[in-house]
């Protein structure tokens, strides 16, 4: 969760820290070929009143919309991920919450809980603190999908929060990650959820 001169550094450095998160997925499915921080609801089709002003963003590329306030960055990257930062707090100067989309291409035969035991395995291998506080198969917006939430340090040396959830669709496998500090994950997280339940995958 992607999203990781001295104003471009600092979002540089967020990004890739949300971004970290998601090579776990790309790097798995590379490897495969060759021989990625509340709680999240049971199922979470739930009705959530967007704000009016929310931006809508349409990747027409990779096939899925999103909406997200329009006070967040939106950074896309070179591996088509694309991150949503929430506005810096105070006099801080790093991003203290973001949302990290990836989809990748997979095997069309390619099943949700290989997908799951390859992530689990890759993110312990990751993050030695790792702590899993919550693993667990759920329904996102109809889609069979799997929800962890762990604490980790990431690579900037601090502890962070974060939120994972991963579906299927097809041949795509779509990644999604929440990430901010104990502090404030639990303030931002009715943000996350208007924006997650805006999700949704354009059919070809």
């Amino acid at each position: 969760m992607v999203l990781f001169n001295e104003i471009n550094h600092t979002k540089i450095s967020i990004a890739l820290s949300v971004l970290t998160i998601f090579s776990i997925f790309l790097i798995v499915h590379y490897l495969e070929h060759n021989l990625a921080f509340g709680s999240f609801h049971e199922n979470p089709i739930i009705t959530i009143g967007l704000d009016s002003e929310f931006l809508t963003y349409d990747d027409l590329i990779t096939g899925f919309s999103i909406k997200y306030p329009p006070n967040w960055e939106r950074a896309q990257h070179l591996d088509k991920s694309v991150t949503f930062l929430a506005p810096r707090e105070g006099n801080s100067d790093t991003n203290p919450a973001g949302l990290g989309i990836m989809v990748i291409e997979v095997e069309s035969n390619k099943t949700l809980a290989s997908i799951t035991q390859n992530q689990l395995n890759t993110l312990k291998n990751l993050y030695p603190d790792i702590q899993i506080l919550e693993s667990m198969e759920t329904i996102f917006l109809g889609h069979p999908s799997h929800m962890v939430i762990f604490t980790a340090t990431d690579n900037t040396q601090s502890m962070k929060k974060a939120m994972q959830i991963w579906f299927k669709e097809d041949n795509k496998a779509f990644l999604m990650t929440y990430k901010s500090d104990n502090q404030r994950y639990s303030n931002y997280l009715p943000t996350i959820d208007k924006m997650l339940n805006s999700f949704y995958t354009y059919k070809k």
